[in-house]
């Protein structure tokens, strides 16, 4: 499956004439937040391809106005041509007013009350995240700090891979880096857009025992 993953600023080679060429041979798009509502509603007009998205810290505008013809992942496990997708989105809280926003307690309870869910869709196959891991891929101001808490939910479940957004390519210039490696699963930083193959993945799963106690460790705030 070809999957094509977005984030954070809007792609000029996506956001023009050239768009539906651009789109040719992808499967699946995934929205990993800070993204116009209006460019991914544009999007679905010259692709089959389901678009599914989650909240960025920026996304408060999709209360109200939420992309058109797109399939909201956020805080729940969507299954889309087969693939389970767990979608959290968000960034850590570093303003009281944000309403995607959270602390590193408040995430792990998020994961928490989804750990039903999980279990009975066996898994899941993407972690779709608007944030990054907790030193890893992510930066030292707190706007940009990731979750602790997204280490220990890869290492139960073993997802064939994790998108997230939020750390921009411009921002660290050069030294960017597309693809990370956590345990054996691929990482990658959707920034602006990013095309790659879904790595093959058992069609069900269970938490390894000691995947499950560094889960319930790390929840307990």
């Amino acid at each position: 499956m070809r999957i094509l993953a977005i984030a954070d600023e809007p792609s000029g080679r996506l956001w023009g004439d050239l768009c539906r060429k651009a789109l040719s041979g992808v499967d699946l798009i995934l929205s990993a937040g800070d993204l116009p509502a209006k460019y991914l509603s544009f999007l679905t007009c010259f692709t089959d391809a389901p678009i599914v998205y989650i909240y960025g810290n920026h996304d408060d505008r999709y209360e109200k106005e939420p992309p058109e013809g797109c399939l909201c992942a956020e805080g729940k496990i969507v299954r889309v041509k087969g693939v389970r997708i767990l979608g959290l989105g968000g960034s850590i809280r570093y303003r009281p007013d944000g309403i995607h926003m959270y602390t590193e307690k408040e995430m792990a309870g998020r994961i928490a009350s989804l750990r039903r869910k999980m279990r009975a869709a066996g898994g899941f196959d993407i972690l779709l995240t608007h944030t990054p891991i907790r030193g890893f891929g992510d930066q030292e101001d707190l706007a940009h700090r990731g979750f602790e808490c997204f280490g220990p939910l890869l290492d139960t479940w073993r997802p064939a891979v994790m998108v997230h957004g939020h750390v921009h390519q411009s921002y660290t210039g050069s030294h960017f880096i597309r693809q990370r490696d956590w345990n054996g699963i691929p990482v990658i930083n959707a920034s602006t857009s990013y095309e790659f193959d879904l790595p093959e993945t058992p069609d069900t799963k269970e938490p390894t025992f000691l995947g499950r106690r560094m889960l319930e460790k790390n929840s307990q705030f």
